[in-house]
């Protein structure tokens, strides 16, 4: 018997980026992205930190992306939570194209059986 998932998960870790410290690429990116699932947004924050650094948070119906960065690394930390209709994988070529990273590395999970 296959199982069915409620949610897709990705843990994305980008590295060796210059493009983690600028809150307006990470809003852009992240209304880009909910565009890409045809998701509505809900919520969308970013927070700058000084002297560098920033967290956005974006929540849209049953699915939520979540962004932690570390500019003075190079290295940002995402979560790609959708529901299981949706393929989060879509979202690299994005993720490519908005921060240009040396390398990205990916953990996928379904969750929640039904």
């Amino acid at each position: 018997m296959q199982k069915e998932y409620l949610a897709k998960h990705l843990m994305i870790e980008i590295i060796n980026s210059s493009y983690l410290n600028d809150s307006k690429l990470m809003e852009d990116f992240l209304t880009n992205t909910a565009h890409l699932f045809g998701s509505e947004i809900l919520v969308l924050k970013v927070h700058q930190f000084q002297p560098h650094g920033l967290s956005a948070l974006m929540i849209m119906p049953e699915s939520h992306i979540a962004v932690h960065t570390w500019p003075e690394y190079q290295f940002a930390s995402m979560d790609i939570f959708l529901k299981a209709s949706s393929e989060p994988s879509q979202s690299l070529p994005l993720i490519k194209k908005y921060f240009h990273p040396e390398d990205v590395k990916i953990i996928e999970l379904e969750r929640g059986v039904k």
